[in-house]
């Protein structure tokens, strides 16, 4: 009867002792990477909560190294949440903003990151270009083309297209798109955007302020979040801003 009893209680024990390893292999999944099969079409978040996990970075841009000559910075308020921001770089000293390209990384299967970069093309109130500038670039897709204003207009304000946050489990995109207006001198603005005129994912957001007169975009600082590691989701591209310097 002794000896049963030790071996029911033996039983229980090593029953116990593979449901706890068990247990703890999959909460160590969670936590960390994990390996996936090969025909999983959904890219899992690794979060905990609010999607704590992730890199959130909210840097003001005296921090950054700007330009001294810039009169007024334009933002929008449905940037993404996640990544950091990167330094913000500027066109020559009278060199403006004229034209820009994007960085955009096609539709895929599982992870999508969409906006990657966005690079601006500077000129000089004579119309000559003196340089193209960016700031941080995620690392995936290729540059889609230029697209610039028409001969004496200079970027003004702008517009972003971003995917909202989806949910634990789901693909993010963060930034999609980006638009512009371009302003001459005497004020008058029009619209300017690559066709086909939007990404992929998400909603255009309001547009930023305009620059003052007698300025125009000469600067541009992104906010990015680097890449995450295998079968973690990447966003790439969530946030820019824009100087504007005296013309």
């Amino acid at each position: 009867m002794v000896i049963k009893s030790i071996r029911t209680l033996v039983g229980f024990m090593l029953v116990g002792q593979i449901f706890c390893a068990g247990f703890f292999r999959v909460r160590d999944g969670i936590e960390g990477e994990f390996e996936m099969p090969a025909d999983e079409t959904v890219n899992h978040h690794l979060e905990t909560g609010n999607d704590i996990t992730r890199d959130y970075d909210e840097t003001e841009v005296t921090e950054t190294g700007v330009d001294a000559r810039f009169v007024e910075m334009l933002r929008v308020n449905n940037g993404g949440p996640w990544g950091k921001w990167g330094p913000a770089k500027f066109c020559q000293e009278g060199s403006f903003a004229v034209g820009y390209d994007m960085k955009i990384e096609p539709k895929q299967l599982t992870d999508n990151t969409a906006l990657n970069a966005i690079k601006l093309i500077c000129e000089d109130q004579d119309g000559k270009v003196t340089g193209y500038v960016t700031s941080t670039e995620g690392p995936w897709g290729s540059w889609v083309g230029q697209t610039k204003c028409r001969k004496h207009f200079y970027f003004s304000s702008f517009d972003l297209q971003v995917e909202k946050y989806q949910g634990r489990m789901k693909d993010d995109t963060a930034a999609n798109y980006v638009k512009f207006k371009c302003r001459c001198r005497g004020g008058r603005t029009y619209e300017l955007v690559k066709p086909p005129g939007h990404g992929l994912w998400g909603t255009w957001g309001a547009w930023s302020n305009q620059c003052p007169n007698r300025t125009a975009v000469c600067g541009i600082q992104t906010k990015v979040e680097k890449a995450r590691g295998k079968f973690r989701d990447d966003t790439a591209l969530n946030d820019v801003r824009f100087f504007c310097c005296k013309m």
